[in-house]
């Protein structure tokens, strides 16, 4: 779809159908399609059925109309060929829901779809990484942290990135350690819930823009 060719600009409504498949651009390319048929059929099947002039001035409509399409569709290709844009407010909320209530999957699902329309979003970034941490994927998550320090747009979690890394060295450094003080850290690991809930629990976001 992305790779659609200009020549579909030379139909009405037919990039709209092409490339999001538009009801309302499939009825502007046969309206088109029917005018011109009847005015071919008026001007060189059976020229009795119409005065000259008629056919005259259904040419001159149609090529207006024409000239004005392929115009606007040429410059809206690009715009068409862009992925449609997604409520991020919302899903960010609905990821925060899910993440609160320990779905990992559907949060890193939800978060995921996000990052594919806006991938500097920090706010994103961050609960992603926090995520990876609390499903045991160490390394996913100092990646994301990593990804985080190289964005100027960052600067308003540098706290909590910090403990966020903080809290990976802990984990990492905890791992061998015997069965008891694995339940110990899991036992601190829980008791950060609430903590996480503060951070993530707002529905009030503070959006990161892409530029």
């Amino acid at each position: 779809m992305h790779s659609s060719p200009y020549i579909i600009c030379l139909w009405p409504g037919l990039p709209r159908l092409w490339i999001r498949g538009d009801w309302a651009a499939l009825a502007t390319a046969v309206a088109f399609g029917a005018a011109l048929n009847l005015v071919l059929v008026t001007s060189f099947v059976w020229p009795e059925l119409l005065p000259p002039s008629f056919n005259l001035i259904g040419w001159l409509i149609l090529g207006t109309v024409w000239l004005t399409s392929v115009f606007q569709a040429y410059r809206s290709l690009p715009h068409l060929r862009e992925p449609p844009r997604v409520d991020d407010r919302g899903l960010f909320i609905q990821a925060q829901a899910e993440y609160l209530r320990g779905h990992w999957f559907e949060a890193e699902t939800l978060l995921r779809q996000l990052l594919r329309h806006c991938s500097r979003d920090v706010d994103v970034l961050l609960m992603l990484a926090t995520l990876y941490r609390r499903t045991k994927r160490y390394d996913e998550a100092t990646k994301q942290l990593d990804r985080l320090d190289r964005l100027d747009e960052a600067c308003k979690w540098r706290c909590e990135i910090a403990q966020e890394r903080d809290t990976l060295k802990r984990l990492a450094a905890s791992m061998p350690r015997s069965e008891e003080t694995a339940r110990e850290d899991t036992g601190t690991e829980n008791t950060g819930t609430d903590a996480a809930a503060e951070e993530f629990g707002n529905p009030s976001r503070q959006t990161g823009q892409c530029p």
